[in-house]
């Protein structure tokens, strides 16, 4: 039983070695990773701790899958609004100000409410920049696949 514990131990190592060697940006670029995955899990307990709604921390899931990207990810959310007018801003996210926003596009005068990690998404090695993914929202300069509806 030891062998056979400590192959598939130096297999496991190996793999991940191999993995690592095969992404040329460097180890905290590289998708998939170990350490991504622990990154991941620390940035979303911190922020579930903070008393985030889980709606909201699964927006970290939804980020690139590279170490790099999650832990230059900010520790809170923001709400991205677009009045009418057209001219959208950016401020930090309040149970409260999302409401409000919320009920204000639903009235029909505000145009648009995200609650977002940030603007723009981060490039992992190989992935496309933000401005080339079909997610991409010009107007806003939003990655709307890191973004959710303001909510009531």
């Amino acid at each position: 039983m030891k062998p056979l514990i400590t192959l598939c131990a130096a297999v496991a190592i190996c793999a991940s070695q191999g993995a690592a060697a095969a992404c040329s940006c460097g180890p905290t670029y590289c998708v998939d990773t170990p350490e991504y995955r622990a990154a991941l899990a620390k940035k979303k307990a911190a922020a579930t701790a903070k008393g985030y709604p889980a709606r909201m921390v699964a927006l970290y899931d939804k980020l690139d899958h590279c170490e790099a990207g999650i832990r230059t990810s900010p520790d809170g959310f923001s709400i991205l609004h677009q009045p009418s007018s057209g001219q959208y801003t950016i401020d930090g996210w309040t149970r409260d100000h999302e409401k409000s926003d919320a009920s204000s596009v639903a009235a029909g005068t505000m145009k648009a409410c995200h609650v977002i990690l940030s603007q723009r998404a981060f490039a992992c090695c190989g992935a496309k920049p933000p401005e080339e993914r079909p997610d991409y929202n010009k107007e806003l300069q939003l990655s709307t696949a890191g973004a959710i509806p303001c909510e009531k």
